[in-house]
């Protein structure tokens, strides 16, 4: 009498059921997660009907998205789809929201628009037309970030670079890069900050650098962010996915992944 009523197709889903509970998004049926093996209401994925709790889909799509991934594959081995941006998005804390967005409009955009390096905002470069002194032509690629107001070059986006064309600055660069990877006294000459991207040498203390531009906490060891998600350890822990690589197994990263990998 005016309501509506959803049929299940339980021919779609290979999994016994125990039962089916009204949830606030449809019909959620009491089935055994094909990932932590545990009999909970879920609702299956849309791209292959498996059945996977909500708990252990939001731990594997917040780890996909601190790898950078935008076009996340479900969770199911078998299955070669997608999942769609709407579950993602329901499924991610707000923190993994803002990372999952940028990834996702920086695999859609063109060379014409680029990513400020130091807080990411997106800008669009429109070409002008002939520039005839040579001052202007230096400074065609300028540009000043309106969210940071970080100043940086777009066509090799770096720092920009007064006086000094690209090509001699990437040079500079790779000297400089070149003298920070080497290693005196037992540890590198220098080692670049992961987010504004300058370089910090250490004179003393651990590993443990915070950068004196950006705050950014980060190992001076191997250079990665200090990371820490409950159940998944930090970067001090030998078997952790976020842990240093000079920890455990330097030699042997293959082995370390598969160890650290089955440890999570």
């Amino acid at each position: 009498a005016g309501g509506s009523i959803e049929v299940v197709d339980l021919y779609l889903l290979p999994e016994p059921f125990s039962g089916l509970i009204a949830g606030e998004f449809g019909p959620l049926l009491v089935l055994s997660c094909r990932v932590c093996l545990e009999e909970k209401p879920i609702k299956p994925l849309s791209c292959c009907k498996k059945a996977v709790c909500e708990e252990c889909l939001k731990r594997y799509l917040s780890s996909q998205v601190q790898l950078g991934q935008a076009d996340i594959k479900c969770p199911i081995t078998e299955c070669s789809e997608h999942l769609d941006e709407t579950t993602v998005l329901y499924n991610l804390p707000h923190d993994d929201i803002i990372k999952y967005k940028y990834f996702l409009e920086l695999s859609r955009i063109d060379s014409s628009t680029k990513p400020c390096p130091q807080c990411k905002h997106f800008t669009t470069f429109r070409r002008r037309g002939h520039i005839p002194t040579p001052a202007k032509l230096e400074n065609k690629y300028k540009i000043q970030c309106p969210s940071c107001q970080f100043v940086w070059c777009f066509k090799c986006h770096s720092p920009w670079h007064e006086g000094v064309n690209c090509k001699e600055y990437k040079k500079g660069d790779k000297l400089l890069r070149h003298w920070a990877n080497e290693i005196e006294h037992g540890q590198r000459n220098a080692q670049k900050c992961p987010k504004c991207k300058i370089h910090i040498q250490r004179t003393e203390g651990c590993d443990h650098m915070t950068c004196s531009q950006c705050n950014t906490n980060f190992c001076y060891r191997c250079g990665e962010r200090y990371r820490q998600l409950r159940f998944f350890g930090d970067h001090t822990s030998n078997l952790s996915i976020f842990g240093c690589k000079y920890r455990y197994l330097p030699e042997r990263p293959h082995l370390r992944r598969l160890v650290r990998g089955s440890v999570c």
